[in-house]
């Protein structure tokens, strides 16, 4: 599984063109561009403990909200977990399954479509597949964002180019 899941997190990056090192908002604009409709990226002071982030799904763009009130490495994997949700939807529809904190949300927020709700409640555990693989590619992402960060540049001199591809450094996603 986590042979196929890296697998597939390479092809869609290359995909989408986004190299590193990783710009959460520039995977967020490519990918909006590939569907056609904006991504907007937006901190909000969300309500603690609770969800850290929310992928809105509207008509003419996609919104994701995410905790302004914690660090700048946890707003990054936020984004990205939701930006990942975004990117499998495109694979196919999950199956929705009803929740009991629909009826809670829907009286919260009574203009959302109550299919999103239910999209919501049902990503806010971790018992949901899709929910666990978005948080593990998310996290896979960053930890080779932070990899390829910390190389050292390449050489400008051949030799020791020949040198470094020989011991396996590799450019780009792992």
């Amino acid at each position: 599984m986590e042979r196929d899941l890296h697998r597939r997190l390479r092809e869609e990056l290359r995909s989408l063109k986004v190299t590193p090192p990783l710009d959460v908002e520039e995977l967020a604009r490519a990918l909006g561009e590939r569907r056609g409709r904006p991504i907007v990226l937006r901190p909000f002071p969300l309500e603690k403990p609770g969800p850290t982030g929310l992928w809105v799904d509207m008509t003419v763009r996609d919104v994701v909200l995410y905790q302004e009130e914690t660090t700048k490495l946890h707003q990054r994997q936020i984004i990205l977990h939701e930006v990942l949700h975004i990117l499998v939807s495109e694979w196919g529809e999950a199956p929705e399954s009803p929740d009991a904190a629909v009826e809670d949300w829907a009286a919260l927020v009574p203009v959302l479509d109550p299919a999103l709700i239910r999209r919501v409640a049902r990503r806010c555990t971790y018992e949901d597949q899709e929910e666990c693989w978005v948080e593990l590619a998310a996290t896979v992402i960053l930890e080779w964002s932070s990899v390829v960060d910390a190389l050292p540049p390449l050489s400008e001199h051949p030799e020791v180019r020949r040198v470094q591809a020989a011991l396996g450094d590799r450019r780009g996603w792992l």
